[in-house]
């Protein structure tokens, strides 16, 4: 296909590649409108974040369909009504993530000082990764193996959501409230950290979202705010 229309393109799409593979495994579906709209779609997003566990104690390559249909509490056949197969859980999955950082990116723009845009995106970024259950287990997967459309969907994306990063910072630049460098490589590390905590975060463990937020608010913004404004830390817990 040469672009990405609605969800029946792309069930078609995933169709055409997988009805081989899948015949002896999967049950017959139901007509397609029936995975249309508001009410799947919300049971699109109760499964992902049920999937979380399996994701993160297996691995995307080492999760199959089956653990992901077990943590989540279907059977394998009721899973494939709704997921084709992992390629199209991961695209769900991180078109989701994305459609949250775009939101998160507004709201930090809607901020009066560049340290408050700043404490809101690391805030809302990590929440966004971190709270959703299977997003943060494979947020940071190599896209390499998706079908070319949905793979540009996906980073065309991606690439909106840093280039508002971008601004956010070369605004409080150009403002002096930030210290003055080059706001591509700024960007570049501050997506880095937050990214990376989807590796090393666990529900539960030692440190709540809010709590690695505040941490990161603080060590990130003392590394932006020019050192003659005297950073004295940030907190923005419950925003």
């Amino acid at each position: 296909i040469d672009s990405v229309g609605d969800f029946g393109q792309f069930e078609q799409r995933f169709k055409k590649l997988n009805s081989r593979s899948k015949k002896s495994v999967a049950p017959k579906r139901a007509d397609s409108s029936s995975l249309k709209g508001p009410k799947a779609d919300r049971r699109r997003g109760e499964i992902l974040a049920a999937a979380g566990a399996a994701l993160r104690k297996h691995g995307l390559s080492g999760a199959g369909m089956r653990q992901i249909a077990g943590a989540v509490g279907l059977s394998p056949g009721n899973l494939y009504y709704y997921f084709r197969n992992k390629e199209e859980l991961v695209y769900f999955c991180q078109d989701q993530t994305l459609d949250a950082l775009d939101e998160v990116a507004r709201a930090a723009r809607a901020e009066e000082s560049p340290a408050a845009r700043i404490a809101t995106l690391v805030r809302g970024h990590l929440r966004a990764l971190l709270d959703t259950g299977a997003a943060g287990a494979i947020h940071l997967e190599d896209l390499d193996g998706m079908p070319p459309a949905l793979h540009r969907k996906l980073v065309q994306k991606r690439d909106r959501y840093e280039r508002s990063v971008r601004e956010l910072i070369a605004a409080g630049m150009r403002s002096g409230e930030l210290r003055n460098g080059d706001p591509k490589l700024a960007a570049f590390a501050l997506l880095g950290a937050l990214n990376w905590s989807a590796r090393w975060f666990h529900p539960g463990g030692a440190y709540s979202i809010d709590q690695v937020a505040d941490g990161f608010i603080d060590q990130l913004l003392g590394g932006l705010i020019p050192y003659d404004l005297g950073y004295r830390g940030t907190r923005t817990r419950g925003k």
